[in-house]
């Protein structure tokens, strides 16, 4: 956290109360969670109004003599920190991708939840062109997860997603500590993840949204393509929201008539803090065979 004058200072929107409690609990999971896909802002100046993208005046602050660029969750969070003419959306994306090597990232600065985000670590906090270089899709699905990640649209994301056929092991496991039910898109994902376990476990291909239609409950975790540069987590409370956008858009994509408007995506599920290689994966008591293989 930046040091500063922190006394007047009030959360001025949704994303702020959630950082104020993430921060208070001391989070940082969470706190890069909320960031990954929170609006963003930068200060605007006059003299930049037809600035092409990308080479807008950048405002940095030195700390231990490494620059740190500026970024901010709302307006009044910037105006506390610094003069401006006034102010420029954005998002982490654009943000990762825009930083120059070397620099580190001061997102809220002079408030109770101010965070830094060092040098080294920026190029990793979100998916980026460049941090998806190494990357070999093993399909097109893989492929659009990719490109919809480096976008980010969420929308798109969901869409391929919830149309895809996974491969799902018939148990549940623990993965840091918290059950997670892993779906992969193809046998090389599974394979980075789970082919040296030496696990037990069957393994069966269905349709995504079959598996969302046989969730066992809010205390697992979906975890898709766990380990990988695509993967995505959603928390278990979420996935009814999911079946819910996934079964209207198959209602869509067959023709069904629907008077109502499809529901909106839910937020980008991104995970992109996960550690790239998860610890090998402990199997808790029971699991979610029978429902995958439709018993009961």
């Amino acid at each position: 956290m930046i040091e500063g004058e922190t006394s007047a200072w009030a959360p001025a929107n949704d994303v702020e109360r959630e950082l104020q409690h993430a921060v208070g609990d001391g989070d940082i999971g969470a706190v890069m969670r909320i960031l990954a896909v929170a609006p963003l802002v930068v200060p605007g100046y006059q003299d930049e109004a037809d600035a092409q993208p990308g080479r807008q005046r950048l405002l940095t602050r030195e700390r231990d003599g490494v620059p740190y660029l500026l970024v901010f969750t709302s307006p009044e969070a910037l105006y506390r920190a610094v003069p401006a003419d006034g102010w420029r959306a954005t998002t982490l994306t654009e943000v990762v991708s825009g930083t120059p090597d070397g620099w580190g990232l001061a997102v809220n600065p002079v408030t109770p939840i101010g965070i830094l985000v060092k040098p080294e670590d920026v190029p990793e906090l979100v998916p980026t062109q460049r941090t998806m270089r190494d990357f070999t899709p093993a399909n097109e699905v893989e492929r659009l997860l990719r490109d919809a990640l480096v976008a980010p649209d969420a929308e798109v994301l969901l869409d391929v997603l919830v149309t895809a056929q996974v491969m799902v092991p018939t148990q549940a496991l623990s993965m840091d500590g918290v059950l997670a039910v892993p779906v992969f898109t193809s046998v090389d994902r599974y394979e980075d993840c789970l082919g040296g376990q030496d696990l037990d476990i069957p393994v069966v291909t269905l349709d995504f949204i079959s598996v969302l239609r046989q969730w066992p409950g809010d205390d697992h975790r979906l975890a898709v393509n766990p380990g990988s540069p695509i993967g995505i987590t959603l928390p278990g409370e979420r996935v009814r929201h999911l079946v819910a956008y996934a079964e209207e858009l198959v209602r869509r994509r067959l023709g069904g008539d629907s008077d109502q408007p499809p529901p909106p995506p839910p937020p980008l599920p991104v995970a992109p803090f996960a550690d790239p290689a998860p610890a090998p994966p402990e199997l808790p008591p029971g699991g979610i065979g029978g429902a995958l293989r439709g018993e009961g």
